[in-house]
């Protein structure tokens, strides 16, 4: 059966329990004397049982949906509790043939695409969540049995006829809709209905639980070293360095070698960069991906793309949008002298004169607690007068505590105070190196930032290194008459909202730099037509504040403007 035949089938099961658990919730509220008797429960249950179980099956359908395993799993598990029961009363209930039925082939369709089911959680989540369920189940069955106990004894002063382990089978029968006994009392049903929504309420929050994992297992070594390996091979994107950060998942292809860096958001799967791989296993390895995201049914969007791949992306029915522009620098071509560089030469020759040097420090030769120590302390500083929250997933870390391939350069007062530094990662195979991280502290001079970068990429072309970059502008260079909605919707984003994200701030910060050349950056999504729950996945994985961070920066920003014109027209 093809791919795509499996899949429509599949789904056409799941949207079935959907719907089935929705009816079977709704004949809960049907009156008694129409159809109570011969729809008692689907499980042969008792009503608020069926509605615990409706509920359970409804939740499980959108996880089967992602092809969870676990959740495949937990539904294989009630089908086969409800064959067994609806077998009992095959003879006596025309209902319940009928349930018979539905479960076995619900079952047989299930287990025959068993192997579609296939998103895993790792071993310890796997482990964490069982043990989770079965304490959760335990824990249930002893607070119904000791509660149901104490309940009955209140409700039956003498005490007799009434035994704990009585009150522990008939706690289970309650809490699973198996007996028809009651506590005698005015309050007995309410208390009874307090045990049974308890109970539920664990066993409900254990399965969210077991069925919350699912993505491929945390990277180890291995994996970060094989990552390594073919970055050095393969890593033409700037920003592919970064796939090494621990805020990635890795994907290693399974026909082909590659490797491709991802987090997700809710029902979104952001990649950072192009799929890591030889040329030629490209479009292999895109394919995989994009299967592995669709039968787990995720929407795939890829940030910071090159114009390299486009052709293949847009082959495989992924939408494209330029999203921005890299400052990509010749370092053979690149000069700062003449009327375009002038600005560059004055600040540099400003942070000269305050005594400012610079230097390499050199971490894989030897480290140097002090010099580190410095950085830190820049960094913090740094980050103490941001005025929102620290990016992530697009952007690398300092990354001191295992530096791999990072270089580092600071800047260094006349009294041997470093003041700020650029962590710089390679990208083109080890051709060029991108200015990841860039801080500086509290008393650093005017000019400082040009003079580290100019310098530093001076010694990779002494080196013999072929490109600098300063990384991607965002939503620059965007046509805003552009015939594609999305990216008239990034340019009305660039020109209204900059009091959030600073874009043409941004921009002009790397311009000053003269940058050889404006290299185009891509967004590509499936479905093609992207949601804005896919926008808001992009935010959020840059910013785990989420939008409300640049709420706050909008609505601060506002308030300093309108300060600053009060004062000004007082």
């Amino acid at each position: 059966m093809k791919q795509t035949v499996r899949i429509k089938v599949e789904n056409g099961m799941i949207l079935f329990l959907a719907v089935l658990s929705v009816v079977l919730f709704g004949l809960t509220f049907v009156p008694a004397w129409t159809v109570e008797y011969r729809v008692m429960t689907f499980l042969e249950m008792g009503r608020m049982v069926q509605r615990a179980f409706s509920v359970i099956l409804f939740f499980l359908s959108f996880q089967l949906k992602k092809r969870k395993h676990s959740a495949w799993k937990i539904t294989v598990f009630v089908l086969v509790l409800s064959i067994l029961r609806c077998m009992a009363e095959l003879r006596e209930s025309p209902t319940h043939r009928l349930a018979f039925a539905v479960n076995l082939l619900l079952l047989v369709g299930f287990a025959a695409f068993r192997t579609d089911f296939c998103c895993p959680a790792s071993k310890r989540s796997r482990q964490q969540a069982l043990a989770l369920f079965g304490a959760s189940l335990a824990g249930t069955l002893v607070n119904a049995g000791l509660g149901y106990h104490y309940l009955k004894l209140a409700s039956q002063p003498d005490g007799t006829g009434v035994s704990l382990w009585q009150s522990f089978c008939e706690g289970a029968g309650m809490i699973f809709g198996m007996t028809s006994d009651t506590i005698a009392g005015p309050w007995g049903q309410r208390a009874e209905s307090l045990i049974f929504w308890f109970s539920w309420g664990c066993l409900l929050a254990a399965v969210l639980y077991a069925v919350r994992p699912w993505l491929e297992a945390p990277s180890d070594s291995r994996d970060i070293q094989h990552a390594r390996t073919l970055l050095h091979l393969y890593g033409k994107n700037p920003c592919s360095y970064l796939t090494l950060e621990e805020d990635k998942t890795l994907y290693f292809g399974k026909t082909v070698d590659g490797v491709i860096p991802y987090g997700t958001v809710d029902d979104t799967v952001i990649v950072n960069g192009d799929p890591v791989c030889a040329d030629g296993d490209f479009g292999v390895l895109l394919a995989e991906f994009r299967q592995f995201c669709q039968k787990s049914a995720y929407k795939l969007f890829f940030l910071g793309l090159t114009d390299e791949y486009l052709e293949e992306y847009k082959k495989q029915g992924f939408g494209i949008v330029k999203a921005g522009e890299e400052a990509r620098f010749k370092l053979s071509d690149y000069e700062i002298s003449g009327k375009k560089g002038a600005k560059m030469r004055m600040n540099i020759n400003h942070a000269v004169k305050a005594g400012i040097t610079i230097k390499e420090y050199r971490i894989s030769e030897k480290r140097d607690p002090k010099i580190e120590e410095g950085l830190m302390r820049v960094s913090e500083e740094w980050l103490s007068e941001k005025k929102s929250g620290l990016l992530t997933f697009t952007m690398g870390t300092v990354g001191l505590e295992n530096p791999m391939d990072r270089r580092y350069f600071y800047a260094e007062t006349a009294e041997g105070k470093i003041v700020a530094f650029v962590v710089f990662v390679p990208f083109l195979a080890g051709n060029g190196y991108m200015a990841d991280v860039t801080r500086h502290g509290k008393d650093a001079p005017g000019g400082v930032m040009e003079t580290i970068i100019y310098q530093a990429f001076q010694a990779f072309r002494e080196e013999g290194i072929g490109y600098g970059s300063l990384g991607v502008a965002p939503l620059t260079g965007l046509d805003g008459k552009s015939a594609n909605p999305i990216e008239k919707l990034l340019r009305f984003v660039y020109d209204n909202l900059n009091a959030c994200y600073g874009f043409r701030d941004l921009y002009r910060a790397k311009e000053k730099y003269s940058p050889t050349e404006w290299v185009p950056s891509y967004y590509a999504y499936l479905p093609k037509v992207p949601t804005p729950d896919m926008f808001y996945a992009v935010v959020k994985i840059q910013n785990p504040q989420g939008i409300m961070d640049y709420v706050r920066s909008f609505l601060k920003e506002r308030f300093q403007r309108k300060q600053k014109n009060e004062k000004k027209n007082g």
